[in-house]
C-alpha cells in the first residue's frame, strides 16, 4: 500500500435506533457538522440499519461532540477508500 494509494478518510456513526441517529443528525447540523444519514455498510453492524456518514472529520472532536449534545451512539468507525475498496475500523 502506498501513500497515494489512500484517500481521504470518512467516519460512520452507528445507533441502536433510528431516532438517535435522527437526532444525532439535527443536533450536528445545528453545531455546524455537516452529516449525512445512510444506510449502513454490510461490513458494519447497526441495529437500526441506519448510520451517520461524516466526510473528513476529526473521530476525537466527534466523540465529544456526540457527548456533548447527548446523543446516544453504538460506534464510530473510520471508513476508508484503499485501491478502490472500503476498508472499515471500529475506533471506540
Amino acid at each position: 500500500m502506498t501513500a497515494s494509494a489512500v484517500t481521504a478518510m470518512d467516519y460512520i456513526v452507528t445507533f441502536t435506533s433510528s431516532h438517535f441517529a435522527l437526532k444525532a443528525e439535527s443536533a450536528l447540523k445545528k453545531a455546524g457538522m455537516a452529516s449525512r444519514l445512510i444506510s449502513a455498510p454490510r461490513a458494519i453492524s447497526s441495529q437500526c440499519g441506519f448510520c451517520l456518514l461524516l466526510e473528513n472529520c476529526d473521530c476525537q472532536d466527534l466523540a465529544n461532540k456526540l457527548e456533548l449534545l447527548t446523543v446516544a451512539f453504538s460506534h464510530i468507525y473510520t471508513r476508508q477508500l484503499i485501491d478502490g475498496v472500503k476498508h472499515y475500523a471500529q475506533q471506540d
